[in-house]
Order: structure tokens, then sequence, then C-alpha cells
């Protein structure tokens, strides 16, 4: 029984019992007349009796009968008063005082909500305004983002804790984290950089068999029709040079069928870039790794790639670009290849060389779009060819487009295997080629077929380059700047020098990085209670799987089996502190002070070369990403979650109470586990082999529960640009974001249950501990964005910010009771979409 309620028990005992009541007759007893006398004492005392007497005599009795009931209600009013101050005296006499929560951790936790929200918005209405309706004020976008969240903000503190590090020097210090230290150096020497000019450029086409300009600015028409170009030898020169995919996609995988083996594959180009983004953290992916968010970065080679208004705009603005570029390396030569021509026809062939590239990008990412749409065939079977077969089979649709064959799949896992101490034979190797890659390959080359081969050198050329140049000179990261911003909406500033450097080398040299950050407490002090957490939140998975209908119970105990065995690789690897393993980690890496450009191609290419000496070695458990990035990953081949560091921390975890952590770190880590069960992550076992595990009845159902969500974000609306959100292309993430969600609140409850009732939030001492959550919650999506970013967000597979924590509330029964949305209304609507 809570104070509240003991208070109005005692206050009625109060207002009822005897002694009150005593005291209040005894208050208001009015003396008895006295008796009346005979007829003759009335005549001896003198009175007269009037005509009408009687009448006299009954105004007199009401009148005092009028004064008595106005004594009687003032103090029956009195005595209503006393008791009332009696029961507020003894309720607040037995009252447990509020119990604040006052720590730095509490106080920074409740300054934050209160300062984000908007407290005149109904948060059954728009709870992302109730929220987050001040968040934008509060934390003002830099300007040199287009896009600002948490994970923006939280990132940015990293690369300035990063700085502060690479910027110290100590002899103390393992052998690898004195060349990050050399490697940003290198970076922020712009002139040297500037010095060096085009030349490192003009030494690495020169490596990859590439001229220094394309020649189709100089040939001549008889050259012209006799020209040839190795574009297979190339394009593996530059998957082993620079890490690039060109034309072809090759990447090392777990077996599908036997993760703990490797396989090759093959099919449509990665398109991420291997070098460090201008804008962004940018690392490296596979479709099996799933992040929590998908960080602002390079959709293609260019980070020019997307931003766009319209069409028009946006193939004048590529053109000029690369026009520009391809000036720029003309001069560069000194003249010697601009003597022979005048400078019309040197515009002209200039042009007429942008444009040919602009159309032939275009055409080609057209036929890698058409492996876009993924197939809701239930296939759990990835083909697997030689490489003769693929040739066999790719040479088919060759001949029927009138084309040349010409030797690619063999000639090209050959040389990229070269540089690897594993040998293997390619005449029995097999390959896995899914089957929307082997259709890609075979109208890749089919394409390439017809291409003259200046022109196709000319392609290859440009993407090379574009992806190079901005690491070299002012003049040309300046043009690419003056080009990203045209394709803005407004302009975006550069980020300083030192940002970007900083950038470069967390992103080449993470682990490296993440040693002079960490924390050595953080074993003993932060990660057991991580492991409490998601030992908590698969408990509750676990618990959610159990009550629903639509799964059998044989899918039901492998689903138990594959929760369990799920691992977590959490804040950074055991070995990181361990003497000597850094140096191991980076083994092979050269640095030096004065080349930037050779220092990323290095560590590249070291790389490169242990991915592919390892090829034979059974797969072992590996970080999805370094601990220095702000996300969270899910690994579907691994059945693990990694956790990075950074995440572990304000603003995501230590908010000072259990209610506030596990509205924002434990939903992440909830949303995690999930995709091991969403629409891809349930194609793989409990130990992240592709194989049937779930029955007929089980999918067909889950398949039709889920279009719920699909149209659910499908209706959501973005009126700054005029577009829906897409709910088949976000579905595996909004199974994550709403399975995580009601994961985390099962176990916050549960941890109250055991661990006892929290303190109170100061500001907030009227909003329990679930209201809390949800308000911890809403505010983890808290973001502002303009609406060239927008657009960009909306080719993601994760739902734009302003409906993440929309669709899930919306979901949520419990949100709706906490808040007492009425029926109906935005945040409690009729339908709800609910898996797990």
């Amino acid at each position: 029984m809570d104070a509240w309620s003991a208070g109005n028990e005692r206050g009625q005992a109060d207002a009822m019992g005897p002694t009150v009541t005593r005291t209040a007759s005894a208050k208001t007893k009015t003396p008895s007349p006295p008796p009346l006398k005979n007829g003759k004492d009335i005549r001896e005392s003198g009175y007269l009796i009037a005509v009408g007497s009687r009448t006299a005599r009954f105004r007199r009795k009401h009148k005092k009968s009028m004064t008595l009931i106005v004594i009687l209600t003032l103090m029956a009013f009195l005595l209503i008063f006393a008791i009332v101050m009696t029961v507020l005296y003894v309720r607040q006499k037995h009252k447990k005082p509020v119990r604040l929560c006052e720590t730095k951790e509490c106080l920074r936790s409740a300054a934050s909500l209160a300062l984000s929200m908007d407290r005149t918005a109904d948060p059954c209405e728009d709870f992302n305004q109730y929220v987050c309706g001040n968040w934008g004020e509060e934390h003002p976008m830099p300007e040199e983002y287009s896009s600002y969240d948490w994970f923006s903000y939280k990132q940015d503190r990293v690369l300035a804790s990063i700085k502060l590090f690479l910027t110290k020097n100590s002899s103390k210090d393992p052998l690898s984290i004195k060349q990050a230290r050399d490697m940003y150096a290198a970076c922020m020497d712009v002139g040297k950089i500037d010095q060096l000019g085009l030349q490192p450029v003009y030494s690495i086409l020169a490596s990859i068999g590439l001229p220094s300009h394309p020649t189709y600015l100089n040939i001549s028409e008889v050259d012209y029709s006799t020209y040839t170009f190795d574009w297979v030898g190339v394009v593996t020169n530059i998957k082993v040079l620079l890490g690039m995919d060109i034309l072809i996609g090759f990447d090392i995988f777990s077996d599908p069928l036997n993760s703990s083996a490797y396989r090759l594959a093959l099919g449509s180009p990665e398109t991420t870039n291997p070098f460090p983004s201008l804008y962004a953290m940018q690392r490296k992916w596979a479709r099996k790794e799933f992040p929590l968010r998908q960080l602002p970065k390079q959709k293609e080679h260019s980070d020019l790639m997307y931003l766009t208004h319209d069409e028009e705009s946006y193939a004048k603005v590529h053109k000029l670009y690369y026009a520009e570029l391809l000036k720029i390396f003309l001069e560069g030569e000194g003249g010697n290849q601009t003597a022979n021509f005048d400078n019309d026809v040197i515009v002209e062939k200039v042009i007429a060389a942008a444009a040919t590239y602009y159309d032939m990008r275009n055409d080609l990412y057209d036929i890698e779009s058409e492996n876009d749409t993924e197939s809701e065939i239930e296939n759990y079977v990835i083909p697997r060819y030689t490489a003769d077969e693929l040739q066999a089979l790719t040479d088919q649709t060759v001949v029927q487009n009138n084309g040349s064959v010409v030797p690619i799949w063999k000639k090209y896992v050959e040389g990229v295997f070269n540089v690897s101490e594993t040998k293997l034979d390619f005449g029995k190797e097999k390959i896995l080629v899914a089957d929307l890659d082997l259709k890609y390959m075979s109208r890749m080359a089919a394409y390439v077929a017809k291409i003259h081969p200046v022109v196709l050198e000319l392609y290859v050329w440009v993407k090379v380059v574009e992806v190079i140049a901005i690491h070299t000179t002012s003049e040309l990261r300046s043009l690419y700047y003056d080009a990203y911003n045209d394709l803005q909406e407004v302009d975006t500033k550069i980020p300083t020098r030192a940002h970007l450097c900083t950038e470069a080398v967390n992103d080449m040299m993470g682990m490296a990085v993440a040693y002079g950050i960490a924390d050595p407490d953080f074993v003993n002090n932060s990660k057991p209670k991580i492991e409490r957490m998601i030992y908590e939140l698969k408990n509750s998975l676990a618990h959610l799987v159990g009550q629903v209908k639509w799964m059998d119970d044989n899918t039901k105990v492998a689903t138990y089996q594959k929760i369990i065995l799920m691992k977590s690789l959490i804040g950074f690897p055991d070995w990181l502190m361990v003497e000597g393993k850094l140096e191991e980690y980076y083994k092979g890496i050269e640095i030096n002070r004065e080349t930037h450009l050779y220092n990323m191609i290095n560590i590249i290419q070291v790389k490169i070369k242990n991915v592919l000496n390892k090829f034979r070695e059974n797969g072992s458990l590996s970080w999805a990403t370094d601990p220095t990035e702000v996300n969270a990953y899910h690994t579907f081949q691994d059945n693990t979650i990694t956790v990075p560091l950074v995440i572990l921390q304000y603003p995501f975890f230590d908010l000072g109470l259990d209610s506030l952590n596990y509205g924002t770190l434990g939903t992440v880590l909830g949303h995690e586990i999930t995709h091991g069960f969403d629409s891809i992550g349930r194609r793989y076992d409990k130990f992240g082999n592709m194989v049937p595990w779930w029955t007929n009845n089980t999918i067909d159902t889950f398949v039709n529960m889920s279009r719920c969500f699909v149209d659910q974000y499908s209706a959501y609306y973005l009126p700054e640009i005029n577009e829906h959100v897409n709910g088949k292309n976000t579905l595996p993430e909004n199974i994550a974001d709403n399975g995580g969600f009601r994961e985390a609140i099962a176990a916050l409850k549960e941890h109250l249950k055991k661990f006892g009732p929290e303190l109170k939030l100061p500001g907030f001492e009227e909003m329990s501990p679930e209201q809390l959550f949800f308000l911890s919650y809403g505010n983890l999506w808290c973001g502002t964005s303009t609406k060239s970013s927008l657009k960009v967000n909306l080719k993601d597979e994760h739902t734009p910010l302003p409906f993440r924590a929309k669709g899930v509330l919306q979901n949520s029964e419990e949100f709706s009771r906490a808040f007492k949305c009425r029926p109906g209304s935005s945040m409690n609507p009729n339908k709800r979409c609910i898996i797990f």
C-alpha cells in the first residue's frame, strides 16, 4: 500500500471516529430553555399579552431558529476544515519523502531530457515533438554536417579524444601507436602534399597499368581503331593494390553451409570506398553485417553519387567535375600532352570524355541496380562454380549479344591470389556466385564486350582517380568540395584538416587509436554490467518467443538454442591490452611522415594480403568494426553481436538510472539481438549456417505478419521531400527496432523486480520508470536533417529518424497506458504490428 492510499484510509478513520464527533457536539450544544410558567405566574410577572401575541411568538421562534442554523452551518464548515487539515497533516507526516537521484549522471540526464523536450506538445499526438522538440536548438548542427543526431554528437567527441591522443608523444607507447601518430602528421602536412603534387597519383596509375591521363584525350583516329586495353588485368591490379572493386566484385566470406570455413565469392562490385571518407567514419561492411545505424557514408566510390535535386542539375555538376578533373591532370604534365592540340580541341575532348564517362557509369549502375530487388523465394543454396564454368556461362550471354569473348574469371582470381602465400587450383576451386550476381556478371561481360577499349580505359581511369585524387593536392580537394556543395541544398562547411586527418587515422588504424583511448578498468567495471544486460535481453526474447502463437514448438526450440549460443563482442578485443599483440595485428605496415597517400595504400595492401593468406584457415570470431565506431552490428554467419566501446558511454549508457539505460543501450542491444531473427537473420541457424531451420508453416505466417510492418512504415510521409518511407526496404531494421524495444522494456521490468525500485529523476519526479524508459528511447532518435540528407537516407535500409521511435511506440500498448493515450489517437492506433 503506498503513502497516498494509507493517508486516505487514516483520514477517513479520523473523520468518522467518536472523538471528533463528541468534540464537535460539545462545541455546538445549546442550553435548554426554562420551563414554562403557569398562567398565574405569567400574570404576576407583569407581562402583557397583546392581540396577535401568538404570531409574535412564532416570529421570535423563527428568528432564533435561523440564527441556530447559521451557527450550525458555520460550525460544520469549521469541523470539515479541521478534518481536512487533520487528514493532510497525517498524510504528510506518514508519507515517505521522494528519494531523488542526485549523482552527476542523473543530473546530466535530467538536464539533457528537459532541455530537449517540448512539454507543450501532446505525447499522445506527436511524441517526437514532445521528446525532441527543442533538441535541434540545444544541439545546433555543425556547418560541416547535413544531418546531426546523438550518434554524430558522440562521434565528434570520440574524434576529439583521438585527435588529442594523436598529438601526444611518448616513448613508452607501442610501435603501432607511433605509426598512427606518424600517419596523422603526414596527413596534416599539407605543404608537403602540395609539393609532391600529382606525382604520387601518376606513380600509382603506372603501377596498375594505366596512363597518366586517359588515352581518349589524345588518340588519333588511326590508333583508335587498333587500340587494345587489358581491362581484366588492370582491374585485378586495382583490387590488389588499392582494394577497390571495379566492374568485378570479389570477397571472401564464411561458407553459408559451413560458417567455420571460408569461400571465395564473385559478383557485383562492393561500392564502398576503401579509403577514408571526407565526411564521415567509413568502414567496409558486407551484407552479412547489419549495423544499428547507417552512418553518413559513401554509397558509391564517390560521395557525389546520390546528392542531387534533379537529374538535370545532377548530370551538369558531375560532368563539370569530371571535365575539370581531366583538365587538371592534363595540365599537371607541364603541357607536354596538350601541345599537339589547340585549346578548342582540348576543351572539346575533355567535355566529350566527361560526358562519355558519366553515361557509361550510369549504364553500369543500371546493370548493378537490377540486383537490388531481393528475391522472396526461400533459397538457401548459393551455387558454386569453378572459374571455367563461370566463363562458359557468361560467354553465352556475350555471344548472344554479338560480343567478343575474352577470358575473365580465372585470370582475375589467379591475379588476385598472386600476392598471397595461399596457392589455389582454380581449375577445381569452387566459387560462390548467387543467382542475381551471375546475372550481373553475364550482363556486365556482354556490355563491356561491346565498349571500345579506349572508352573502357577512360571509365577505369576516372573511377580510380576520383577516389585517390581528393587525398592529394589542395586544388583537387577544393574541386571536390565545390562539386559536393553544388549538389547540396545548403553550403556545407569543409571540415578542418585536423578533423579529416583524425578520421583518416581512425578509419585506417582503428585498433591502434582504440588502444590509446580505451580505459583498462572497463573490463572490470562496465563490461560486467553490459554482459548482464545482454543476458537479461536474451531472456526477454526467449520469453516473448514462448508467448507467440505463430511459431510452432519445434521452431521455438531451435530459436531458444540460437538465442543461447548467440555470442557478443563487447568494448574492445581482449588481446588489445596484451603486450605485443597490437604490433602483431599491424605487422607489415610501413608509415612515412612525408607520404600521406602511400601510407593509406600500404595499409590497404597489407590488409588484403592478410585476408588472402588466411583463406585456408578455419573461420574465427572477428570484430565487425573497430571499438571507436559509434554503432553496433550483428554478423549473421557468426551469430554474434558487436558492441564497440564508444557506444557504451554517454549518451547511450551511464545515464544514472536503469530505466534510462535500458531505454537507450538496452534497445540498441535488443535491436542487434533481434536481427538474428528478422527477415534475413532467420535464414541463418544457431551456428551461422544458411540452412532451413524454421518450418514452412512458421515461415509463411512470419511473412504474412511482416506485411503489417511494410504497410505501417510505407504510410510514413516526409513532406520536406514529398516522399514516403520504403517499408519493404526497411523491413529487417523495423523488425529489429520493434523486437529490441519489447525485449528492453520487459528486461527492465524484471530487473526492477530483482533489484528493487529506483530513485526519482530530478525534474521528472511524477514519471514512472516506464515513462522514463519511453522518454529515453524517444530521445535516442532525436536529430535534425537537411532535405538533401533526407533524400539520401530514404534510400537506406533504416527508417528516417522522425519515424524510428514513432513506428515502435505506436505498436506499444504499454506506451499508450503509461501516457494515458485515448484509443484512436496518433500514438494509440487501432491496429498494431507485433512479431516478437
